[in-house]
């Protein structure tokens, strides 16, 4: 019911390039984009459940311990347990939530996002730049997120169940319309402390 890859994969690469800088990250991160736009035949090669979805072939199983739905490239996954323990329309009403995802390239524009900041990185010596920038994947992180539920909206899909259930209540309130937002806000300024706190702290520690 996230996108923890993608946040995942801009973490991890922030951590790299922030401690090496090393120009060659770049040529990874590219090679990981590559990889993931034939996500389906990784899975399929390695044997994973297809799970019999009616408008979309490339919806797999995948043993997680825990319950997680992503999209990577053009696939579609689902941890084991959440398809044993979730609703079918709840479980439907996920599986739109990351065709959203697919259907407007959102692992294109993360890769977007992380190679143009592997850019600014090598050359730039300004971290506050790095900083702006984390903060600006955030904001549009979240409207991804935010436009995945209103694709799975248009299918008719129960998302506002599958959000109450997992507890999401900022994209649920944004789903509906309400007009307090005091939540949303409290994320987005965690998100702030968070990218300020590490930016620094990676200034103490280097003695900078």
């Amino acid at each position: 019911m996230h996108e923890y890859p993608l946040a995942i994969y801009f973490a991890a690469f922030v951590l790299l390039i922030w401690y090496s800088g090393d120009f060659s990250l770049m040529l990874f991160t590219f090679l990981t984009f590559l990889s993931g736009l034939y996500a389906h035949k990784f899975f399929s090669l390695l044997g994973f459940e297809r799970y019999s979805f009616e408008e979309y072939p490339y919806v797999y199983v995948v043993p997680m311990p825990f319950k997680s739905a992503f999209a990577i490239g053009n696939a579609v996954v689902l941890s084991k347990r959440l398809v044993e323990e979730v609703d079918e329309d709840v479980l439907r009403a996920i599986i739109y939530h990351e065709l959203g995802h697919i259907k407007f390239r959102d692992f294109t524009t993360a890769f977007l996002l992380v190679f143009v900041y592997s850019v600014i990185a090598t050359y730039s010596k300004a971290k506050i730049v790095l900083l702006a920038y984390m903060l600006l994947f955030v904001w549009i992180y979240w409207h991804m997120e935010a436009r995945a539920d209103l694709y799975a909206l248009r299918k008719s899909a129960n998302i506002e169940k599958a959000l109450e259930q997992f507890n999401l209540k900022w994209r649920l309130a944004f789903l509906r319309g309400d007009t307090n937002t005091q939540q949303q806000v409290m994320w987005v300024m965690l998100a702030i402390l968070f990218f300020a706190g590490f930016y620094l702290g990676t200034l103490f520690i280097k003695g900078q």
